[in-house]
């Protein structure tokens, strides 16, 4: 047994206050972080995922779960950096299953999604990445980047116009 403790779900996610409705004093919004080691919070509302250079089914699903349970509780304005550039490994059944994942999360993303930037430093990450949205076409705006930082600065972008309309 491992010294985590028990998947709590929603109830372990931890939440950030980001700012009071001076009349009602209730909050306008709130960052919702997402509990998995894939995914960190330390931008929010950018979420920086970055997958490792192979991963089994289980982790792989753990990490869809984890972003949809989010998903259903996170109602404001994100943006993402998907790292996918050490990706040494990703078999067609792991590709399809990130496909379903993502029409999954369709709705969540189409309303809330500023942005994707995905970091795909070579060709074979890229046709990895375009086969995945050729089965599950995104409704968001997505672009791919070479380096994290310019991937970083594409989002901080996104994520500032859609925060202003």
């Amino acid at each position: 047994m491992s010294g985590r403790p028990p998947n709590l779900g929603l109830l372990g996610s931890k939440r950030y206050l980001v700012g009071m409705d001076s009349v009602t004093g209730q909050s306008k919004a709130e960052y919702i972080e997402i509990d998995h080691p894939w995914i960190s919070n330390d931008l929010m509302p950018l979420y920086r995922w970055t997958f490792p250079s192979e991963a089994t089914d289980e982790a792989l699903m753990a990490c869809f779960q984890a972003r949809e349970d989010w998903a259903r509780r996170a109602h404001y304005p994100i943006a993402w950096v998907v790292d996918l550039s050490q990706i040494t490994k990703a078999p067609a059944t792991q590709r399809r299953r990130l496909a379903e994942h993502l029409e999954r999360f369709e709705a969540f993303s189409a309303r809330w999604n500023a942005g994707s930037a995905l970091v795909v430093p070579n060709a074979w990450l890229r046709g990895l990445a375009t086969a995945v949205f050729w089965v599950s076409p995104p409704k968001f705006p997505t672009e791919f980047f070479s380096k994290p930082v310019e991937a970083e600065r594409w989002a901080k972008r996104r994520l500032a116009a859609k925060r202003a309309e």
